[in-house]
């Protein structure tokens, strides 16, 4: 023991004294590539951010940024300034940033003036309270470095706090930062550090802390001159900050080793693609990171996921960094698509702490006050609840009705994926709770609750609020019904089990009978008390149609309503057609683009087969992660062009869901049922796709890898699981095709098999099923058609003398839009004893006089085709003048 004791001594002594040699300097080490790095010269005002469990640092790619330890700001407006030799002239880093490059563990800024370049590299220790800097310099001249600061030491909104102080501690080359009681400390500051201001000791001063770093010329070749933000969100001794600090200094290396290995991690462990479309490979993961990201820990509260992040500015709200049940649980389908399970977990065990009770976490008035809420799920809680008493103070916590039958669907979609008997059984309480609470909010006996004295529903203002019912919240808690149902015959609750197939067989019926507009010929947004529904176009009609609760003909009336473009554009849904009296391009619920409603618009796209309407739908929504912030997406952009709107924040959570949901379970049609012991392959993909893959599918204990290769004659199909199949695992097996191509064969590992043919509106579909194997081989043979497709972006909307374009910041609504297809058949001819030829109509909205592009495949099979030009693979479509400038609708025929 005593000598184990003394190796100790020896190797922190040793330690100490090699950080010691190096003044703190960190040697250079090398930084991985990374596959899915995005990089482009920087732009000054716009956003990026470093987020991990603990910290968040948020800023602009001109270098300044806020840091947050949650639930506190630390500082805001970090900046660099440089000064050559004696010079007093400040370079300012904003004015010579070059490029950023950004990877899941690292950012990169990169510096450059004519006699020195700096790479700031800037990293969030996953699971520690700090953000950590390294310079990687070159300098041909002496060189100051002065980093400057404001200190803000204010916890998050709606709490405040006064008695902050700071003052530089020359020991630790840091500046102080905290309050009077000391409930948060924080250092920020370099071992070559030197003190330039001194201010107040009592007080914050009007000007910013600074501190130089001194260098002379071919010095820091060798080594990163680090910068560290370290510090304790809760009351803590002086020492303990100060000795971390040390210890996240003498480890930086290491540090950044396990940053890159946690988000390999991630993204090996969780669904993997790869298709021919780089750009949506790129999305998926960075959406699968984004996602991830929303997970933090507080440490009063503990783990849950926060809706989003942004720039609070002067403020204490870094955009939506604080805990939201129904972004959650929206959230949660995303997770559960990607097989990030454990994240799912602790978001949903986190959001239970604070389902209504019926004396917490409100407390009653009095103890004869009759709580009506108890089961309720919360809508939201600030990260400084523990410094404020939020539940009864503040009025937000429970004022949304649509999160508790979120709720129910989120949580049976996670025991359906990932089969956690365990966690289902720990849960059943709360989930009856919830049940109970949803089912006394339908006055009227008609299976939907009502959202009158419920709280709000998908909206949070303007007229559509005072309505009685909207599809959204109705369609989640019918959803909801389903999921309990499955849920309660897995619990062996067969009281709960046969209550809620009543109400659910109630809640269908009413769905239809209550939304459908027959005179219109789509789904409505809601309806009021007397039934009356609203007219005006909307996506959140698609949410039933998504979840396939509603009739498909009257279904596929409404998407070729929503394909139109008063409510498509170019760069994502609007979530209120343009024609409405409300609409208003950059209102936030009547008329904007949220990335968020491409969620249920393009999953109920591709469910009823309009899969050119749906795969453009992913594609307008993953643009804009190029397009802003690198690697980030948005909240809501507005509805007359390509443009994030000032209101917007910059990095929000149900954006990643916006294209991951009808990505997984739209475009590749994958869902898993593992207490079923099935998994589900429906895909839906451009006929232009000659590959793709889907890897690390978890199907209980089996994890399974997909490869498919595609040409016009035939799919091969391979399906293997990585290790020895452990049980019976059932595939259900139903591909999506265009219209005229028809499947004549399949084969299982070499033997036939039978399979149904389904020939809809919109695609010919057939579906088989079959018991997996280790190894399992799927052969189709086909017999071809001509097929639509997409070009890729850079040319796929709109022609000109330059040849065309994506859709840039900033473009109005001009690429084609898609409405629908259909395929006729001349009659039977009893003298050929056969049909000769097919047609192909497409229906299609553009601009008068422009002239749009779209692939085809199979094009040698086409005979002739009008309202179109054909130009080998391409089809050009040139909408005719009508002195208009406005969207008109147009059609083209191929027969073949």
């Amino acid at each position: 023991m005593k000598q184990a004791i003394l190796i100790l001594f020896f190797l922190f002594t040793l330690s100490v004294w090699l950080f010691a040699q190096t003044d703190g300097i960190t040697p250079k080490f090398p930084l991985h590539k990374n596959d899915i790095e995005l990089t482009r010269i920087a732009q000054s005002t716009q956003y990026f951010d470093k987020i991990g469990r603990k910290a968040a640092l948020i800023g602009f790619e001109n270098g300044s940024f806020e840091m947050w330890i949650w639930p506190w700001k630390v500082l805001r407006n970090f900046e660099l300034q440089f000064f050559l030799g004696s010079s007093t002239t400040p370079i300012l880093a904003k004015d010579i940033v070059r490029t950023i490059s950004v990877t899941p563990e690292a950012t990169i800024l990169t510096y450059s003036y004519e006699s020195f370049s700096v790479r700031e590299i800037i990293f969030i220790p996953v699971e520690k309270t700090a953000a950590i800097i390294l310079l990687d310099i070159y300098t041909t001249e002496p060189l100051t470095i002065v980093p400057s600061f404001f200190p803000v030491m204010q916890p998050q909104w709606p709490a405040g706090i006064g008695g902050q102080y700071s003052y530089w501690d020359d020991n630790q080359k840091a500046f102080i930062i905290s309050e009077s009681q000391q409930r948060g400390l924080f250092l920020c500051g370099s071992p070559l550090g030197k003190q330039m201001s001194a201010p107040p000791a009592h007080m914050f001063a009007d000007n910013p802390l600074q501190f130089k770093i001194e260098l002379k010329p071919n010095e820091a070749n060798e080594n990163y001159i680090p910068i560290l933000i370290v510090g304790s969100p809760v009351k803590t001794k002086y020492d303990s900050v100060k000795a971390l600090y040390g210890r996240l200094l003498s480890n930086i290396q290491n540090l950044y080793e396990k940053n890159y290995e946690y988000y390999q991690n991630l993204q090996n462990s969780t669904i993997q693609i790869k298709t021919p479309n780089e750009k949506l490979n790129l999305a998926f993961e960075w959406g699968k990171i984004g996602l991830h990201n929303l997970m933090i820990e507080n440490s009063s509260l503990g783990k849950g996921l926060v809706a989003g992040y942004g720039l609070s500015g002067g403020g204490g709200r870094p955009g939506f960094a604080w805990f939201f049940g129904g972004d959650a649980f929206i959230n949660s389908l995303a997770l559960n698509s990607l097989q990030d399970f454990s994240t799912t977990r602790d978001a949903l065990i986190f959001t239970q702490k604070w389902q209504r009770q019926d004396n917490f976490p409100i407390r009653k008035k009095t103890p004869e006050e009759i709580n009506k809420d108890i089961g309720k799920m919360a809508h939201e809680l600030s990260q400084s609840e523990g410094l404020i008493d939020w539940w009864n103070d503040y009025h937000f916590g429970y004022n949304h009705a649509d999160t508790t039958p979120w709720y129910l669907y989120a949580i049976g979609d996670y025991f359906k994926q990932s089969g956690d008997i365990q966690f289902l059984k720990n849960s059943w309480k709360s989930i009856k709770s919830a049940y109970k609470w949803c089912l006394g909010k339908d006055s009227n006996n008609d299976g939907l609750m009502d959202l009158k004295n419920a709280g709000l529903g998908v909206l949070e203002f303007g007229a559509f609020v005072k309505i009685y019912n909207d599809q959204y919240t109705q369609a989640l808690w019918t959803q909801g019904l389903k999921e309990l149902i499955n849920m309660a015959e897995k619990m062996g609750d067969i009281k709960i089990k046969k209550e809620a197939e009543k109400v659910l067989a109630k809640a269908t019926k009413s769905l239809e009978n209550l939304y459908w507009m027959e005179d219109v010929s789509y789904y409505s947004f809601g309806a009021d008390e007397n039934g009356n529904k609203v007219k005006d176009k909307s996506a959140y009609s698609t949410t039933g149609i998504a979840l396939g609760l509603l009739d498909d003909k009257r279904s596929e009336s409404t998407i070729k309503a929503i394909n139109q473009s008063d409510m498509t554009t170019d760069w994502g849904i609007r979530n209120l057609t343009n024609k409405s009296s409300l609409y208003y391009h950059s209102n936030y619920n009547y008329g904007a683009v949220w990335p968020f409603t491409s969620i249920f618009v393009g999953w109920a796209q591709f469910n009823q087969n309009f899969n050119l309407s749906g795969y453009h739908t992913i594609q307008s929504t993953v643009q804009h992660l190029f397009e802003n912030g690198l690697g980030l997406m948005p909240e809501v952009f507005s509805g007359n062009l390509n443009q994030k709107l000032g209101e917007a924040y910059h990095n929000q959570g149900f954006s990643y869901t916006g294209y991951i949901v009808p990505i997984i379970r739209g475009l590749l049609g994958l869902e898993v049922d593992v207490n079923k012991k099935k998994i589900t392959f429906a895909p839906k993909l451009p006929a232009d796709w000659d590959f793709i893959e889907v890897n690390n599918i978890r199907v209980g204990e089996n994890v399974l890898n997909a490869e498919f290769k595609i040409s016009s004659e035939e799919w091969e199909v391979k399906i293997e699981t990585k290790e020895k199949a452990r049980g019976e695992i059932n595939v259900i097996f139903s591909p999506s095709f265009g219209l005229g191509n028809k499947v004549e064969s399949i084969t299982v590992d070499g033997r036939s098999i039978n399979f149904e043919e389904i020939n809809g509106s919109q695609a010919y579909v057939i579906k088989t099923d079959f018991k997996l194997k280790d190894k399992t081989y799927i052969k189709l043979g086909l017999k071809a058609a001509p097929t639509i497709f997409l070009l890729p972006p850079a040319r796929r909307t709109w022609i000109d003398e330059a040849g065309g374009f994506e859709t840039p910041a900033g473009a109005v609504n001009r690429g084609l839009k898609i409405i629908s297809q259909e395929l006729t058949c001349p009659p039977y001819s009893a003298t050929r004893g056969r049909r000769e030829g097919k047609s192909l109509y497409t229906k299609v909205e553009g601009l008068c006089d422009e002239v749009y592009q779209l692939g085809i495949k199979n094009y040698k099979m086409i005979k002739k085709v009008s309202g179109a030009e054909l130009k080998e693979n391409k089809l050009l479509i040139h909408i005719p003048s009508r002195n208009n400038s406005k969207f008109v609708e147009h059609e083209f025929v191929i027969e073949f």
